[in-house]
């Protein structure tokens, strides 16, 4: 498996940069995580060939749905990693990197054995 690569999603007048508006419509896993400490905040995917939108979703209000609870980021604090996956295998790539990575905001989608370790401190290799 290749090594995950993070790049930054900052936008520069407004538009991201063409790395990420390439990923248009592929699908596949990716991670979201702070650019000055490399905490792993959030794990997601896009199985429907819409990576990209999917991603850049996290860097806007959403107002779909107030029900629902959606993670928005700053685009100029935090980089992005992405697994390009066939369609699908997106959902089972997203599942394995929640459960090695231990996102700070994925806690629903992580086993409740896992989340009792993490809270504990003890970290879990997989």
């Amino acid at each position: 498996m290749e090594p995950l690569i993070y790049k930054s999603v900052e936008r520069t007048k407004r538009r991201f940069p063409q790395w990420l508006n390439d990923l248009g419509n592929l699908s596949g896993a990716y991670i979201i995580r702070n650019k000055t400490s490399r905490e792993i905040l959030y794990v997601g995917e896009s199985h429907t060939g819409r990576l990209a939108n999917t991603i850049k979703r996290h860097f806007y209000s959403w107002l779909d749905n107030t029900d629902r609870e959606h993670f928005t980021f700053n685009d100029d604090a935090v980089e992005v990693a992405v697994r390009i996956t066939p369609q699908k295998s997106a959902k089972g790539a997203q599942d394995n990197l929640i459960r090695r990575l231990l996102p700070k905001h994925n806690t629903v989608a992580i086993p409740d054995e896992v989340q009792h370790e993490r809270n504990g401190s003890t970290f879990i290799e997989w």
